[in-house]
């Protein structure tokens, strides 16, 4: 597949002359960040990312597992792995991945933790508190982490364990649709058909375009003609 930057190149090309002058310096800037990120620690990251923008996950892949070889395995990179195994069907490397990234993130917190007290133990205040920025500063396993992860156990049969990811991030936003509707998949697969209604229906009421998207989805197959399905998408008499 053709580079990213040769990618966007051509876009302003096709943007100017329909007349889309802003859009196209978009892509311009675009082009001239991947040229400043040349020089960059983390390269490889980065272009692993604009891989991943432009759907050519294998080339992400590759991307991605120079930047772990060169530099210090990271939360970052090997989360973001975990998202390109994913893409490329390869959903046991994506849990393996998500996996590695929990430890790492555990590890990262817990060295931080022990230089606090090491400067402490010496006097360094001052190093003492950078440590504890650090700390300040850490990426938590937000919402993101624990829905990839879950879309993966899914993806792998492991439902129970998938279960537990959504509503980890439910116990924080119990409005949160996109889970409730990813939830109710989990639930029906898990046998629970009557538990699956009561969420699809919540998800309905949070957000009304998820009928449509139920109208289509495969995975609710098995219920789709059952009247409390059609009751919740729009469809019964």
């Amino acid at each position: 597949m053709t580079e990213p930057k040769e990618i966007w190149i051509k876009k302003a090309k096709e943007l100017k002359k329909s007349g889309k002058f802003e859009e196209a310096v978009k892509m311009l800037d675009k082009v001239q960040k991947i040229k400043r990120e040349e020089k960059d620690d983390n390269f490889w990251q980065k272009k692993a990312i604009h891989y991943d923008e432009i759907g050519d996950y294998e080339k992400a892949k590759e991307a991605l597992e120079k930047d772990l070889e060169i530099n210090q395995k990271s939360y970052d990179s090997l989360f973001f792995m975990g998202k390109i195994f994913y893409h490329l069907k390869k959903y046991e490397n994506s849990l393996e991945c998500f996996n590695k990234a929990s430890e790492e993130y555990a590890s990262q917190h817990l060295r931080n933790t022990n230089k606090i007290d090491q400067m402490k133990n010496v006097n360094k205040f001052e190093e003492a508190v950078k440590y504890s920025d650090k700390i300040y500063q850490e990426k938590e396993l937000d919402d993101e982490f624990w829905y990839q992860k879950g879309m993966v156990l899914n993806k792998l049969k492991k439902y129970d364990d998938a279960l537990s990811c959504f509503k980890t991030i439910l116990e924080k936003n119990k409005k949160n649709s996109k889970i409730l509707y990813e939830l109710a998949k989990t639930q029906l697969w898990l046998g629970n058909k009557q538990e699956c209604f009561k969420i699809l229906e919540k998800s309905c009421m949070l957000d009304s375009n998820i009928k449509e998207k139920l109208r289509i989805d495969k995975d609710f197959e098995p219920i789709s003609e059952e009247k409390q399905f059609l009751s919740i998408v729009g469809l019964s008499e």
